[in-house]
């Protein structure tokens, strides 16, 4: 009886692990997206070099042996760096945003202080 419940559990367990999600958070295409939008809104050099490694991501993944090859590895690794840079785009061009009035004030209450 204790080895068919044993045997139940190691089978619903490999069933799980089966068809958890995969380590990449995001799909490819989605990745994709914003990382074309971090070019656009964002700082532009930071959002190319991410759009090159979701394009990396996406064709690790289309390959019919990533599994095998080790390849899935890679586009997990890839996919993180592509969404670090995405957010590393999004944050310079928000601290320009935000530090580009702020420094412009600053100046003109350092003049008006000088007169």
């Amino acid at each position: 009886m204790e080895d068919e419940e044993k045997a139940v559990e190691s089978l619903m367990s490999n069933t799980e692990a089966a068809n958890s999600p995969s380590p990449i958070r995001c799909c490819w295409v989605r990745l994709r997206y914003l990382a074309a939008t971090s070019i656009i809104c964002g700082c532009s050099c930071l959002g190319v070099m991410a759009l090159v490694f979701a394009v990396k991501v996406r064709n690790a993944i289309l390959w019919e042996q990533a599994y095998k090859a080790g390849r899935f590895q890679e586009a997990v690794h890839w996919g993180s760096r592509a969404r670090r840079l995405i957010l590393a785009s999004f944050a310079v061009w928000l601290s320009v945003l935000v530090l580009g009035p702020l420094l412009l004030w600053l100046l003109s209450y350092a003049i008006a202080q000088a007169e």
